[in-house]
C-alpha cells in the first residue's frame, strides 16, 4: 500500500532479516527499520499542474520549434490545477540511508490542515495526511549498505538520544513543510538547467555538434543555395 520507492533497492536478505528481528514490524506489517537508497525515496506533495490541448505534441506544449530559428512554440496550457506532484524526498543525499516507521500519532492533523500549511483549494502542502504512518530519516547517507553490527549501532544510539530530541510535532511539521518547498524550489531550477542545455547543445544550430544540428544546418544551407556539407 506504500509506493514510496521508486528504481531497483537490493538490500542483502540477512539484513532485512537483521532489521525485523531488530525492530519487528508495524501494524500493517512493515519493518519497522529499513534500508533504502535515498535518491529512490519518494513522497507526494501538492503542487500545479499544466493542462494543454490534447491535440498539441509534447514539443508544442513550451517546447522548441526547431524549424523555424528554434524559438519557442508560443502555446500556452488552457488551465493550471492544483494536485498532487511526486517529489524526491531526500534531493540532496546519494547513498544508502537508514529509515524507521512513525505511527500517525506522531503528525498532528491540525497542523497538517491549518489554512496557512495547504494550497489555495485546500490541498495540504505536505500531500496526503499519513494515515499508515511514514518513514524518517535516522542515519546516513553511506556509499556501502552498513554492516550488521554498524546497523546496531546506529540504532542504539538513536534511542539513546531520543529523549534529546525535539520531539515536538508542530516544529516537525513546519520542518517538512519547509524542505518540501525548498524541493520544489529545487526543481524548477533542475527544470530550467535542462531547458538550457537543450538550448544550447540543440537550439544554437551555428554551433552546436549534434547530429540534429547538423541537419538543421544543411536544410537552411540548402535554401539559400549552398549544396556542399556544412560542418559544425
Amino acid at each position: 500500500m506504500r509506493d514510496d520507492i521508486k528504481g531497483v533497492t537490493v538490500v542483502p536478505t540477512s539484513t532485512v532479516e537483521f532489521l525485523e528481528r531488530y525492530g519487528g514490524k508495524t501494524p500493517f506489517g512493515e519493518p519497522m527499520w529499513r534500508i533504502v537508497l535515498a535518491q529512490n525515496v519518494y513522497w507526494k506533495l501538492a503542487g500545479n499542474f499544466k493542462i494543454w490541448d490534447e491535440s498539441l505534441s509534447l514539443n508544442e506544449r513550451g517546447g522548441i520549434d526547431m524549424w523555424h530559428g528554434g524559438k519557442q512554440f508560443e502555446n500556452r496550457p488552457l488551465r493550471v490545477e492544483c494536485g498532487m506532484v511526486e517529489r524526491k524526498k531526500y534531493p540532496h543525499l546519494e547513498g544508502w540511508i537508514l529509515q524507521k516507521w512513525y505511527p500517525a500519532s506522531k503528525y498532528s492533523k491540525t497542523m497538517w490542515f491549518a489554512p496557512e500549511n495547504c494550497m489555495a483549494d485546500g490541498t495540504p502542502k505536505l500531500g496526503p495526511f499519513p494515515e499508515y504512518g511514514d518513514y524518517e530519516l535516522v542515519s546516513g547517507p553511506y556509499q556501502q549498505i552498513p554492516t550488521l553490527s554498524q546497523l546496531q549501532l546506529f540504532i542504539s544510539d538513536h534511542l539513546r538520544r531520543l529523549d534529546e530530541m525535539n520531539q515536538n510535532v508542530e516544529q516537525r511539521i513546519l520542518d517538512n513543510i519547509y524542505a518540501a518547498q525548498q524541493e520544489e524550489l529545487e526543481y524548477e531550477k533542475r527544470l530550467e538547467a535542462k531547458v538550457d542545455d537543450y538550448l544550447t547543445d540543440k537550439c544554437s544550430y551555428i554551433d552546436s555538434c549534434s547530429l540534429e544540428a547538423g541537419r538543421i544546418r544543411t536544410k537552411l544551407a540548402e535554401k539559400i543555395g549552398i549544396r556542399t556539407h556544412v560542418g559544425a
